[in-house]
């Protein structure tokens, strides 16, 4: 199934001792076959594979946003950053069956580098440069690694069904919470003039240990025929937008 969904929630910067919020980004699926095979815990799992991409107006990218903090705790600092997606983004729905209740796990991994458009301190512009961004993308614990090496940010869906009730918590297609933990690299090509600020947004902004909860909204079926109205716009837009959660 071709399909697409909102998601927004917020990042937490741990150094600055705050969170940032990521506006609504669309994002576009290509939802595999499911297989049911015997997983390694000897009970029967139905596995679906898919495939994503971010989109902003043509690019696999959130739209811009701003975050401010307070820098070494007294100073005013407002960035305009974005998340640009530097590779396949791949989804994992795992449905345990085990009766009554079915366990669903789902994995989204994802690499993003986090870039640096525009900064102002205290109110004055600090002129970053056209190419401020994180030297590597940003990465999380990932529980497979021997599947899904490099670094990539990983977020994680689990909810529940059991039958005949619907299913509570995430589900891919019904959307719901998806939380994981990330670190931050170091900052490169940050600077104008001469002047290098990769060392001062490094110091200021990267380290591990960064929670992020985001909210994916339910998706519209856009290669459907007749996608339901339910959950599309006449134009093929998701209709729900989610909220973004604490």
């Amino acid at each position: 199934m071709s399909l697409s969904a909102y998601i927004t929630g917020y990042s937490n910067v741990r150094k600055l001792g705050g969170a940032n919020l990521i506006p609504p980004t669309c994002t576009l699926i290509e939802q595999g076959l499911p297989n049911i095979v015997l997983g390694p815990d000897g009970n029967m799992h139905v596995v679906t594979p898919a495939e994503g991409n971010l989109s902003y107006q043509g690019r696999k990218q959130t739209p811009p946003f701003k975050a401010t903090f307070l820098t070494f705790d007294f100073v005013p600092v407002t960035a305009t950053l974005i998340l640009e997606q530097t590779g396949p983004m791949s989804i994992d729905s795992d449905v345990l069956l085990i009766f009554p209740t079915n366990i669903l796990t789902t994995y989204v991994r994802v690499p993003l580098t986090l870039r640096v458009l525009d900064v102002e301190v205290n109110g004055a512009r600090l002129d970053v440069g056209p190419s401020c961004r994180t030297e590597k993308p940003l990465s999380s614990p990932e529980p497979d690694p021997a599947t899904h090496p490099g670094d990539h940010l990983v977020l994680t869906g689990r909810g529940s069904q059991t039958v005949p009730d619907p299913p509570v918590g995430y589900i891919l297609t019904g959307g719901g919470p998806l939380t994981g933990e990330v670190t931050i690299p170091a900052f490169k090509g940050c600077g104008a003039g001469g002047e290098n600020l990769d060392r001062l947004l490094t110091a200021s902004i990267s380290g591990p240990g960064n929670y992020i909860k985001q909210m994916q909204g339910s998706t519209c079926s856009v290669g459907a025929p007749e996608p339901p109205m339910d959950f599309c716009t006449e134009d093929l837009q998701p209709r729900q937008v989610p909220k973004p959660e604490r």
